[in-house]
């Protein structure tokens, strides 16, 4: 089987791109030819670059186009799967993949086909706002995209067209949502539920089981707003009795977070640190903390956690209540609430609750986020729209061990 994979990489590196990363060795490692199409957004600076992206999205530009169909045309792949292609590939590649008869799988990552900045986060919570509307005028009046109401109308025009032209509903074979939560608001959103299916993302190979004896709990992420920093802060400003928290991760809340290190004894911020040193970080931990305000797609954090065996304390939002089952791998406390999460890590680091939890952590992981497993059923979402088609597959693929 032939696939070809296509991205946009971000400016900044973040979880789709690992995400990629790993999904494209699983493949090669298993037998899969499969070849790679990137593109990245380093040369958008300025508001006129920014319109000029927004306004793309209408048509490719000449020279990303013409580079696609040119792989298109010489690797002859048996399915496209398309993970990020805004701003710089823009979503015409489907439509030529649609004319060149070669199915397409596209993993939704994010809310973009919902929402201006593809976030369903506005001014500190969760906004639907645009779900169901025709023309998506809030994320214009807002200034949701850039900040630019001329850029966010333009972006905003860009999607509608492609909605308005049965793109999303003609061009795409099969959807990939990665969890059950996502994929109903998708479908609230309008996305056919027929060409949904839920594949989560997962960790490959599995690292070894932590200690957890670190006696700390730990935030490893970006340091911004909907990743829910504050209500972190919050919780340990008015719980000096609390273990220490260690945060790794970088962000514009640095100058927030420098202030608590400064002024607080159990706060410590270690900056960036590599994967590898985020995992022995994780395994040492009592637990590690994902206090996010917004729908995550699927967060890399949990499953890592998971893998070296640290269960996890998480908002009661999006895809948390899914991964993790509260009182058995982890722990969930009101969105938002510094005080019921201050409560709720009392009450478990009293009882040695998280030491109890850690091999129902491991299990959670070996059960759902292995590369074996994620490898089985993206093979089966490849032959299901293979077989759907003209193309199929000679001979089975079997997973290697």
């Amino acid at each position: 089987m032939k696939v070809l994979m296509v991205h946009n990489r971000y400016q900044q590196r973040g979880g789709e791109d690992a995400v990629v990363d790993a999904e494209v060795c699983l493949l090669g490692s298993n037998g899969i030819d499969v070849r790679r199409f990137d593109a990245d957004n380093d040369s958008i600076h300025g508001l006129r670059a920014k319109l000029e992206v927004s306004a793309s999205q209408f048509g490719s530009p000449s020279a990303v186009k013409t580079a696609f169909s040119r792989v298109l045309s010489d690797f002859r792949p048996d399915v496209v799967h398309i993970h990020n292609w805004f701003p710089t590939i823009s979503a015409t590649v489907f439509r030529t993949c649609q004319q060149a008869h070669v199915p397409i799988v596209h993993t939704l990552h994010n809310y973009r086909l919902l929402c201006v900045t593809a976030t369903l986060f506005r001014d500190g919570g969760v906004c639907e706002d645009c779900i169901g509307t025709t023309f998506r005028t809030p994320g214009v009046i807002h200034k949701c995209y850039r900040q630019s109401r001329l850029g966010s109308a333009v972006a905003t025009a860009g999607m509608l067209a492609h909605w308005a032209t049965g793109t999303w509903h003609r061009c795409v074979d099969r959807f990939i949502a990665l969890s059950e939560f996502s994929k109903q608001k998708f479908i609230q959103g309008c996305l056919p539920a027929e060409k949904i299916v839920v594949k989560s993302n997962f960790i490959d190979p599995a690292p070894e089981v932590g200690s957890g004896d670190g006696g700390y709990l730990l935030y490893a992420g970006r340091l911004t707003e909907e990743k829910g920093l504050r209500t972190l802060l919050k919780c340990w400003r008015s719980g000096p009795d609390l273990p220490r928290l260690v945060i790794a991760g970088t962000g514009p809340l640095e100058a927030e977070v420098s202030q608590a290190v400064a002024a607080l004894s159990n706060v410590e911020w270690i900056g960036s640190v590599p994967g590898g040193r985020v995992l022995d970080l994780m395994g040492r931990a009592a637990a590690t903390i994902c206090p996010s305000l917004w729908y995550e797609g699927m967060p890399r954090t949990v499953i890592e956690s998971f893998a070296v065996g640290t269960p996890v304390v998480a908002s009661n939002i999006g895809c948390y209540p899914e991964m993790l089952v509260d009182g058995v791998s982890g722990a969930l406390f009101p969105t938002g609430d510094a005080d019921e999460l201050r409560t709720r890590l009392r009450g478990l680091m009293s009882k040695n609750g998280f030491g109890a939890m850690r091999q129902a952590a491991r299990r959670r992981f070996e059960d759902e986020y292995t590369g074996e497993k994620n490898f089985s059923r993206l093979l089966g979402i490849y032959r299901s729209v293979l077989l759907a088609g003209t193309a199929v597959p000679s001979t089975p693929i079997p997973a290697r061990t």
